[in-house]
């Protein structure tokens, strides 16, 4: 599987799926009063039939993860995998369980492409979420994996961590 850091928007990237990382309150994603607390412009994107299809389906909690359309988006499915509490302080353990499981989700769903939003909460984090996606079982089926930032500070610091132990 191969794994790239990139700079740019989620949105525009070619992939057959895109994670939705939302932290959830502890009722989860897709359970009505369950609403992710950080800005959650990726779902608003995709438009309400990606909201409703979550809620339908819901909860999803940290450690899970759910396979939905992609609505409006460019890719077909969005994998909503919530990894905690608030984006400067995730837990790194929360990270690499949600990674894993949206990284199963997709494979078990045939994908072959998924993009993850770089995570701006700091260096253990995002190690976790590096060390996640090289831990993932290679025979899977899924080939590509983006970790999508807009900030090109952090998609340097994500390339650096992708390049260690290799």
């Amino acid at each position: 599987m191969k794994i790239v850091a990139v700079q740019g928007d989620i949105a525009e990237v070619d992939v057959d799926a895109v994670v939705n990382p939302a932290d959830a309150t502890s009722r989860g994603i897709g359970q009505k009063g369950g609403k992710a607390r950080r800005p959650r412009r990726l779902v608003e994107r995709a438009g309400q039939e990606v909201e409703s299809e979550a809620v339908a389906r819901g909860p999803v909690h940290i450690g899970e993860a759910m396979l939905t359309t992609g609505g409006r988006l460019r890719c077909k499915y969005v994998i909503h995998a919530p990894m905690g509490g608030r984006s400067d302080s995730l837990d790194p353990e929360f990270v690499k369980q949600s990674t894993l499981a949206a990284l199963r989700c997709a494979a078990g769903s045939g994908l072959r492409s998924v993009a993850i939003p770089a995570l701006p909460s700091g260096e253990a984090a995002t190690r976790a979420l590096v060390n996640a996606l090289k831990a993932f079982d290679e025979e899977n089926g899924l080939e590509e994996v983006f970790i999508v930032g807009r900030n090109g500070e952090i998609v340097s610091a994500i390339k650096k961590e992708i390049g260690r132990g290799n």
